[in-house]
């Protein structure tokens, strides 16, 4: 057309249908498109939805040309006559347009089509880096083509090569799920006989999916037992032998020499070539050697833990404790903030309170073992100040006659003798806006409070001086300060000198613990890349805002005083920023395509940011990473399980607008444990529900439970363990290999050599669970299930200061503990033995017994009787008698001290109440008693009075309830 054609409408529809919002008066083809004068529309082709048409406004004749964002542009009242011919020639245009257009982009349909068509057969793992290139080309094209093509404009052959394009480019992501499932059946099938001989034994199917996976980031989960080492080996054999990368692109990173040497050796001698296996700080060393000409000076506490940590100890003991204000701050951390503060609101039994309490075995620096951790505070408190005490000593005045027993005071100070009392009451404010004072849910609040009172009352009448303290002073912030201002005028305040003071926490051992936090943040704070300032705003919304800042305050001048210790050398922390900004920078350039990482459950962020690094200097890059966040040990070093558990927002790769592209492999099959093992570990594990849901196939089956809890009473652990040795050696052939795991070195048995001696058959040897880990053996005993600091769990190493610094928080208690011992259960193959200390196991002892999910039977006197202690609710234990009979104590014999008669028929069981009986306790001998009618604990046993025989409670003389022996049994006894 050489000349614009113009469309306008009828001057009589003007006025009518600019009132009714018609504002286009004229319509004017031009070479790209139609221009709507008066309504400042335009419809240039390249919008066009379809072709224009010829519809109705109000009954006027209408050109509409539909856009592609959804709006029609319009021009009503025209003559229908001049608009078809209009249209008609528009639409001429319109096609002649698309022609061209399609013409100009052909070529490139054409090539597309053709990459789209091999997803139909594809010969590589169709990853999301491969196919973006290609979706980011369809959708530029299709953007220059319309939206809708008019129908005869295109030749069948033009019309398909868009409808494959446009297909593809509208749901990229079905295209590739089904290109990757194509790919996977046709590769398993085509490389059968690789998979069958690349390893001694043929790989399982979950091992060949996890081979052939090539995402953008893959992720195996590998169990225990689950045969990681040969995914790895064989992955890159796979990737060798299918030309899919020459050996020289692929880097392989372990996190120990020994695992990176072997797996290279195996790859040589499986795929005949070298491919570079070496650690992450040999990678570091490598990139900085290369980048700036020379090695970096690496200080020699970095490979040793024990130098590191004697280094923070003598920092802190030395530079930090000799800072202004620092000296009396870290007294104060282990005389107040030593252990995270919690008291008998944060339980929701008394039970459950006590065990943490004796788990944590709340030591003074006085020496005594007090009940609660404000007791804790108040007696620290004392001995720095240099006031001499006692802890819970017998009140020296007299009692009234209604004393339930001995009285004994929290505090009695000697010089003054004044005594203390420390009362667990909160404040809260009633109904009516009073302000009360309150227990803990699970305590007698009446009662307690009477005691209170009776306490005062005592004190008064004998006119012996009585200082109180109180529960909500904690929460006010204001315990200490408050008891320093009620004793100022009874005692002189005489401080311990501070040189006094670190000696006697040396002794104790609290330094070296702490001095392991201490180490455990720095790996942290510096591998993340952290600072104080982002640590104080964490600290700031902790639960234990004091403790938390504290901390910090004492980390910032020890992190100076590390660096400056440093000097030009780094660490391995250190080793790893510097190679990673290397990368990151491109001043290295990585000639790696394929990263294949061992034990990615202990990755650190340095580390994760190393591989980020890396992968992104290549369009094409992968990363395949083999671990098991199950057993993830290594929170002490430096790792963090946050990465795994969000691999794909950490390493994936984007495609159609999904920025977490990556796949995961469950490996599922163990070839070690049996079901008994394998399947109650995986329940254990799982109570954490922040670790990754994995399937267990286990290597064998069996009938019999396969976990045993072997109790033994204080100090007869040997004489356990040698029980447990004599089981299996029973059975045992030649060779039998037996692990003994002990949660610390101290656990190593003494008589090693000589158990070894003693049962020949048997090849036995001591690990900690650390240490053990990739290992395995026939049968396990792990050693030390106790609560206590050291014990297993460990109460010292889930320190929540460690959230302060790392992305997310770890909330489940003893998260990273229930993993090692997860580790501990799955080294053996047939049976797992664990030596419980009776009268305090372990909370996981505890959960195994107590848990018909994980069919464990216990061996020797059971850990629990039917019976529950009815003051606290622990557990009741039988005891020996000094005349040789039998009574039951509650466990918790420092903190409850509730003793019960055994059944006086027997002499040996612990008469219970039935669901079906509330009226009677009945024992396992058969004997019955008639339960008491003023205690909630007592039964009633035949008793001789003054006026004959009569019934009266166990508990006397602590309860006096009685009842009349009934008539049908006096008359026996008149007969007799």
């Amino acid at each position: 057309m050489t000349a614009p054609q113009r469309l306008k409408r009828r001057a009589w529809t003007g006025a009518l249908l600019r009132s009714l919002g018609h504002a286009s008066w004229a319509a004017e083809q031009t070479p790209s498109g139609i221009d709507f004068l008066g309504g400042r529309q335009q419809a240039p082709f390249a919008q066009w939805a379809g072709p224009a048409r010829l519809t109705s406004t109000l009954g006027f004749a209408t050109i509409a040309v539909p856009l592609a964002d959804g709006r029609v542009a319009r021009l009503a009242g025209v003559a229908p006559r001049d608009a078809a011919s209009f249209i008609s020639s528009a639409n001429e245009a319109f096609r002649a347009h698309i022609l061209g257009q399609f013409e100009a982009v052909k070529d490139e349909l054409t090539a597309l089509s053709d990459a789209i068509a091999r997803l139909d057969h594809p010969r590589r793992y169709p990853a999301a880096c491969l196919l973006n290139p290609f979706l980011a080309r369809a959708t530029q094209v299709m953007g220059s083509l319309p939206a809708a093509m008019p129908e005869g404009v295109l030749s069948e052959d033009q019309q398909r090569l868009v409808d494959t394009v446009r297909t593809f480019q509208s749901n990229p992501e079905e295209a590739r799920r089904a290109a990757i499932q194509r790919f996977i059946d046709s590769d398993l099938a085509e490389m059968k006989g690789f998979f069958d001989t690349i390893e001694k034994n043929p790989l399982t199917p979950e091992q060949r999916l996890a081979v052939v996976t090539d995402e953008d980031a893959t992720l195996v989960l590998a169990g225990a037992g689950s045969g990681k080492t040969s995914v790895i080996v064989a992955k890159a054999a796979y990737l060798i032998e299918r030309g899919i990368r020459p050996p020289e692109d692929i880097l392989l990173l372990a996190f120990g020499k020994d695992a990176a040497a072997e797996m290279a050796a195996r790859i040589k001698e499986r795929a005949g070539v070298d491919v570079d296996a070496i650690t992450f700080h040999a990678l570091g060393n490598r990139i900085i050697r290369e980048v700036e000409g020379k090695g970096p000076a690496l200080a020699d506490h970095a490979s040793d833990d024990a130098k590191f940590r004697a280094l923070l100890r003598d920092i802190l003991l030395n530079e930090v404790a000799s800072k202004a204000g620092l000296g009396k701050l870290i007294l104060d951390w282990f005389s107040e903030f030593y252990w995270p503060y919690k008291s008998e609101w944060d339980f929701k039994t008394q039970d459950s309170y006590y065990q943490w309490v004796e788990a944590h075995e709340l030591r003074t620096l006085n020496g005594d073992r007090v009940r609660s951790f404000e007791e804790w505070e108040i007696s620290n408190w004392l001995y720095r100040h240099g006031i001499v005490f006692e802890y819970e000593p017998l009140y020296e005045g007299p009692l009234p006659e209604d004393a339930r027993g001995p009285y004994r005071p929290d505090f009695r100070l000697t010089e003054s003798g004044i005594y203390i009392e420390h009362f667990g009451v909160r404040k809260e404010r009633g109904i009516n806006g009073a302000t009360r004072l309150t227990t803990a849910p699970y305590i007698d609040r009446e009662r307690y409070l009477a005691d209170m009172e009776w306490k005062r009352q005592l004190h008064a009448a004998n006119g012996t001086t009585l200082i109180e303290t109180f529960s909500y002073e904690k929460v006010e912030g204001k315990l200490l300060d408050n008891l320093k201002d009620k004793l100022a005028p009874h005692v002189t305040f005489n401080p311990i000198p501070t040189d006094k003071l670190f000696s006697t926490l040396a002794t104790m051992g609290q330094v070296d613990a702490f001095t392991q936090t201490l180490a455990t943040f720095l790996r942290h704070f510096k591998s993340a890349g952290s600072t104080i300032a982002r640590c104080e705003a964490r600290a700031a919304s902790s639960a234990d805002v004091p403790r938390s800042r504290s901390f910090l305050k004492i980390f910032d001048a020890l992190i100076d005083a590390y660096e400056a210790r440093l000097g030009d050398m780094i660490d391995f922390e250190d080793m790893i920023v510097r190679a990673t900004a290397h990368v990151e920078t491109g001043r290295y350039k990585s000639p790696y395509r394929h990263l294949l990482v061992d034990e990615f459950q202990d990755i650190s962020e340095g580390r994760a940011r190393l591989l980020r690094a890396l992968k992104a200097q290549h369009q094409d890059a992968r990363l395949f990473a083999v671990g098991d966040d199950w057993q993830s040990i290594y929170r002490f070093a430096g790792s963090d399980i946050y990465l795994m558990r969000n691999f794909g927002a950490e390493f994936g790769g984007s495609f159609a607008g999904n920025k977490t592209v990556h796949s995961t492999v469950d490996l599922g099959r163990t070839f070690r444990s049996v079901d008994k093992i394998a399947h109650p570990a995986r329940h254990f594990v799982l109570r954490n529900p922040a670790q990754i849901k994995k399937t267990v196939i286990s290597a064998a089956t069996t009938a019999s439970p396969a976990i045993m809890v072997a109790h033994y009473k204080w100090g007869q652990e040997g004489d356990a363990l040698k029980a447990a040795l004599e089981r299996l050696s029973a059975t045992a052939t030649p060779g039998t290999s037996v692990l003994l795991l002990g949660r610390y070195h101290h656990a190593r048995p003494q008589a090693l050599h000589t158990l070894e001696d003693q049962f020949p058959k048997l090849s036995i040897r001591f690990m900690t669970v650390h240490a053990s880990k990739g290992l395995e053996a026939d049968h396990v005993i792990i050693l030390r299930a106790v609560a206590d600091t050291m014990g297993f769990p460990s109460e010292i190493v889930d320190d929540p200061l460690l959230d302060l610094v790392l992305p997310e928080p770890e909330n489940f208690e003893h998260a990273e503990e229930r993993r090692l011992f997860y580790v501990a259960l799955t080294r053996a193959r047939q049976s797992v033995t664990i030596l419980a200390d009776r009268d305090k196991p372990s909370s996981f002892a505890r959960e195994l017994i107590e848990s018909p999910d994980y069919q464990t039977i216990e061996i020797g006197e059971p850990a629990s009787a039917e019976r529950r202690c009815p003051s606290c609710g622990g557990r009741m234990l039988a005891q020996p008698t000094k005349s040789g009979g039998t009574h039951f104590a509650c466990e918790h014999r420092h903190l409850c001290g509730q003793m019960l008669k055994a059944c006086s028929v027997c002499g040996d069981g612990l008469p219970t109440k039935r669901p079906t009986d509330h009226d009677n306790y009945h024992c396992s001998c058969g004997a019955a008693f008639p339960a008491c009618p003023t205690c909630t604990d007592g039964w009633l046993v035949e008793r001789q009075g003054r006026n004959g025989t009569f019934l009266g409670c166990v508990n006397y003389p602590a309860c006096k309830g009685t009842q009349n022996l009934p008539r049908h049994r006096q008359g026996r006894r008149r007969q007799r």
